[in-house]
């Protein structure tokens, strides 16, 4: 008969027991930056029209777009047109 000399670890690895090794960190780089852009043409108290740029990190345009206004009237201004709406991933 033949005498198996094989360590407790070795038996152990053999029938999957063995916790696995730790895995190695991997360099995580930042996730895409994923936003909807909004610009709106606005007014301050009937003077010449300003372009508002507002970032919004909805996918839907429609909310990004009551986000924007919601903005430009929380900082005084009057929304007068929807200039341009655009999801951009970098």
């Amino acid at each position: 008969m033949t005498e198996n000399n094989l360590s407790e670890g070795e038996m152990r690895r053999a029938l999957g027991l063995d916790p696995a090794p730790p895995k190695q960190a991997q360099s995580q780089s930042k996730p895409a930056a994923c936003y909807t852009l909004v610009e709106l043409s606005v007014r301050k108290d009937g003077g010449p029209p300003l372009r508002f740029e507002h970032r919004s990190r909805s996918i839907s345009t429609l909310a990004a777009q009551l986000e924007a206004e919601k903005a430009a009237r929380a900082k005084g201004y009057e929304v007068w047109v929807l200039l341009d709406i655009r999801q951009i991933s970098e």
